[in-house]
């Protein structure tokens, strides 16, 4: 259920007599010192000593025509990010350093960038205005309004940063480098983001409007370049305005619960990146623009902690991969600004565990104010609710122990099959012990031609329901509509205890009458029961996805992953134990070996042939 909160609107809240001056205006306000940390810093350095020699990567016309023949997206994105990656990193050392020694790779790197036609990225082209015979954008003329994606949004958050921090040697190089950053961020970002309304603003919200995490990624890097490169009142004020408005077009989609429908993988580009924005508004105000005690904005940060499993482990429903480097310095500022101590615990333990620098080419201030903070090095204790249930969303958490690294960790939804980042997964479950996995969801492969598209993304295995611990019925798949939900949704946080119908996410044609699945933790046990009717005799299969082969002990008894026992009835049931391998089309690129650090999954495949069967297998 959607909030339908606009917590600015609500509270009156506008840019008029709220915004500093210009010459006022200091990032990261909040930070009495705004040194950038020793350890970072050196860090930086190190990285940007090896980077300062490097070819800046050509970008031509073939690579952007590449994605639409050969399908692959990285061809041209690897190079097209690496020059990003390389201006970031010397920037920020840099600025710590003081030395000069890398201002003139800094500026050839920036006037790289800077002479590229546009910004655009291939697979947004729809977000552009492209030749569709030739797939060239029609960026040849500056008075055409163009396009915005992620990545022109991100670049100018960029070219902003890096004048923020350097201008006064770049201008001794020629004042003409920082003018042009001026010019093209608003020619290419800011005119547009004020002038024209965007599908990924929640623009058309009329009951079905759509927001997904591109929206507060793109607003905090406006709100940036508002910030570094508009001296002009009237502007900020309205790339303000427009901002508040589009953030309140974000919470007003969001779940009322809190839940990111986008799953954990992309918790902080979404509601991390709204909380970037908050800050940068803080900035931006000098603190008269503050939401932080609302309700909804704390709940979206509690989503972080309440999905993570143990050390980087992390619910990987949608797409999202199952073990996550979370942003923990702004995460620590998350909770201290939001009165929330155990997320600000949670961002510490986070950071302690990142091995590597954290930086942020999507998210600009948020690595130049992680670039401020001292280095966390060991965690603190945190406690996790032993249940939640998110009603809106359809989540539930049970934990047999408030420990992460002890006992049972259960996590299932329901929902449907139109949320962001949808696999077709409605019913889907997973189980870990001692904080390993025991039953998974598979995660997903590389983004590449036809990732997005329906007709092409849910013809890839790991997007199926059949490989996502759900009932299968002839061959019959979840389809990827609204109206494939699940129904009825019973939970008992105190008891630990799930019901759902699903036979709605199934479609029509597979006669299911009835699909009611139970789940329960209870006593060092777990139970997934499922009641199946169909209006006539068909191949019920029901079936769970595990890291190791299992191995018969007994009759009707399965050792699975972490030596978990499986027992299952044996009567009219047939167990089948099938390898899953990733060679069923060249685009299904899972990578086994990083995800789950296996070159095989294994499905445990429970076969009736039956009109009306319920099976329930434990897991001890």
């Amino acid at each position: 259920m959607r909030s339908e909160i606009r917590i600015f609107k609500e509270q009156g809240i506008t840019a008029k007599d709220k915004l500093l001056p210009f010459k006022n205006i200091r990032l990261a306000n909040d930070i009495a010192n705004d040194k950038i940390d020793d350890e970072v810093g050196k860090t930086f350095v190190a990285e940007a000593e090896k980077m300062k020699d490097e070819e800046i990567p050509l970008l031509p016309l073939s690579l952007y025509r590449d994605f639409f023949s050969s399908g692959n997206r990285y061809n041209l994105e690897n190079p097209f990010n690496r020059r990003r990656t390389v201006l970031l990193f010397l920037t920020i050392a840099e600025a710590y350093e003081k030395k000069g020694r890398f201002i003139e790779k800094i500026a050839d790197v920036l006037w790289a960038i800077m002479e590229e036609s546009g910004w655009v990225i291939p697979p947004h082209y729809q977000h552009s205005i492209v030749d569709p015979k030739t797939h060239v954008p029609e960026i040849y003329r500056e008075d055409q309004l163009p396009g915005v994606d992620l990545r022109v949004a991100t670049t100018s958050g960029l070219l902003a940063l890096t004048k923020y921090l350097l201008k006064d040697k770049l201008d001794e190089i020629s004042p003409v480098i920082c003018k042009k950053v001026d010019h093209l961020v608003y020619m290419r970002f800011l005119r547009p983001y004020v002038s024209a309304v965007f599908g990924w603003m929640g623009a058309f919200y009329e009951g079905n409007a759509f927001c997904n995490n591109w929206l507060p990624v793109i607003t905090a890097e406006a709100l940036l370049c508002s910030a570094v490169c508009c001296d002009d009142l009237a502007l900020r004020e309205r790339v303000v305005d427009k901002a508040l408005w589009a953030l309140d077009n974000y919470t007003a989609c969001q779940n009322a619960d809190g839940l990111c429908d986008e799953g954990p993988g992309y918790w902080a580009g979404a509601a991390g990146s709204y909380f970037d924005c908050l800050e940068i508004l803080e900035d931006l105000s000098g603190g008269a623009i503050n939401v932080y005690d609302h309700p909804l904005v704390k709940k979206l940060g509690e989503y972080a902690i309440n999905v993570y499993i143990h050390d980087k482990s992390f619910i990987c429903f949608s797409d999202a991969h199952p073990e996550l480097d979370q942003p923990g310095k702004m995460i620590m500022r998350y909770g201290q600004k939001c009165n929330l101590p155990n997320l600000y615990a949670f961002g510490k333990t986070a950071e302690a565990k990142n091995k590597d620098i954290c930086y942020f080419v999507s998210a600009l201030y948020r690595t130049f104010k992680d670039a401020l903070t001292p280095e966390v090095h060991e965690g603190v204790s945190i406690s996790t609710n032993k249940s939640v249930w998110y009603s809106n969303g359809k989540l539930a958490v049970f934990r047999e122990n408030e420990r992460t690294d002890k006992g049972f960790f259960l996590a299932a939804k329901g929902g449907n099959n139109a949320e962001s980042h949808n696999h077709l997964d409605v019913g889907c479950f997973v189980l870990y012990y001692d904080g390993k996995p025991v039953v998974i969801d598979p995660s997903h492969g590389s983004y590449n031609h036809g990732f997005f598209k329906p007709e092409t993304r849910y013809k890839r295995w790991y997007m199926k329901s059949a490989y996502h611990n759900i009932p299968n019925v002839d061959g019959f798949e979840q389809f990827p509509e609204l109206e494939s939900a699940s129904a009825n949704e019973v939970c008992d946080v105190e008891n630990q205890t799930l019901s759902m119908e699903l036979k709605n996410a199934f479609p029509k044609e597979a006669g299911i009458l009835k699909m009611h699945r139970t789940l329960a933790l209870e006593r060092g046990k777990i139970t997934v029961k499922d009641e199946v009717v169909l209006d006539q005799v068909g191949e019920i299969t029901f079936s769970y996805l595990t890291l190791d082969k299992p191995q018969l002990l007994s009759d009707g008894k399965l050792k699975i992953s972490q030596d978990r026992v499986l027992s299952f009835p044996t009567d009219g049931v047939e167990l089948c134990v099938e390898k899953v391998e990733n060679k069923w089309l060249p685009y299904e690129d899972l990578d086994f070996q990083t995800l789950w650090h296996r070159d095989c999954l294994w499905r445990v495949c429970l076969k009736a042939k039956a009109q009306d069967k319920t099976v329930a297998v434990t897991i001890e």
